[in-house]
């Protein structure tokens, strides 16, 4: 089957690079040489790669063109690829998110193909990851599959790399969590997730540690920090109605393994400090959006509202 010309991965980092791998195997199947270009949406001249895009190749028969971080140049690239290019010019564009009503996802739609790729949720995780495991000829005891997820924030990426050393290290390939402990490191700091954790455990000087290390859009990380306070309070109100543990990591739809950490942040909130935590962020989105705050300082203002005054009575219950 030819592959289309543009493609659009939306999803999962881990599964975007595994389906951009076997489409690129596809498109120079049977081709002596390959030529691949990565470009960075963030970083790209949209004026010079639709002038790229349109001219033909000296050195290949085939060209493809990989653009990451699509949904940080959504307008540029929709006016790219809505141009004619030629035959033997293919496109793969990979975003981690895009709104429903996106002018590039329906230009993509309509001019090549859209793949979704979300990320696994709940029970969906951990196989996932023993997946990861298999291809690289590894088992996992149940507690070293949790010890991995718990370091890598069951970011799947994260998972691989962290497999293709274990498989260099580990003879026979079974791994124990003591093997896990001591050779995977925390790598799920490189992601946003620790710093909504240490702003759940009210933590100011390590969530605001955190903030710097990110190189991420502050209304993303805005919005991340909406959704993880309002799983928080689902589970702080859980916990208030006594609800067993499984039961609400089945009602708040977390995999059992993230459920010990999640309850922790939440045993730090009363229902109704989170719920006014839960108001202002929201209020501050809407001000973002209407333009009359910057998203950094919205975001700041969460992170010191959120933080304040806990009031403990032992992590309240």
């Amino acid at each position: 089957m030819d592959e289309p010309q543009i493609v659009l991965f939306i999803g999962d980092p881990y599964r975007c690079e595994r389906s951009l791998a076997k489409r690129e195997e596809a498109i120079f199947a049977g081709e002596p040489g390959r030529e691949r270009h990565t470009l960075y949406a963030d970083e790209l001249d949209p004026h010079s790669f639709g002038i790229d895009l349109r001219s033909s190749s000296l050195f290949s028969a085939k060209r493809h063109y990989v653009v990451r971080h699509a949904e940080r140049a959504e307008a540029d690239l929709t006016a790219v690829i809505t141009e004619e290019i030629p035959d033997d010019t293919f496109v793969s564009l990979i975003a981690a998110e895009l709104k429903q009503k996106s002018v590039l996802l329906k230009t993509c739609k309509e001019r090549g193909a859209v793949v979704t790729l979300p990320s696994p949720r709940g029970r969906a995780t951990p196989q996932a990851a023993l997946n990861i495991l298999s291809e690289m000829g590894l088992t996992a005891e149940k507690d070293a599959l949790t010890t991995l997820l718990n370091l890598t924030g069951g970011v799947l990426l994260e998972i691989a790399h962290e497999a293709e050393k274990l498989r260099a290290f580990v003879p026979g390939g079974a791994l124990t969590k003591e093997v896990v402990e001591r050779l995977v490191f925390f790598s799920a700091e490189h992601t946003v997730y620790p710093f909504y954790d240490r702003l759940g455990e009210r933590d100011l000087p390590a969530a605001l540690a955190g903030l710097r290390e990110l190189d991420e859009d502050p209304t993303w990380i805005l919005g991340g920090a909406i959704r993880h306070l309002t799983r928080l309070a689902m589970i702080r109100l859980l916990l208030d109605r006594k609800a067993a543990r499984k039961r609400i990591a089945e009602l708040v739809g977390v995999p059992d393994w993230l459920i010990p950490r999640l309850i922790g942040q939440a045993k730090r909130h009363a229902i109704d400090e989170i719920a006014s935590s839960l108001e202002l962020a929201v209020e501050l989105d809407l001000k973002v959006k209407a333009g009359e705050i910057s998203a950094s300082d919205a975001l700041l203002k969460l992170v010191f509202a959120v933080t304040s005054a806990p009031t403990p009575q032992h992590e309240r219950g």
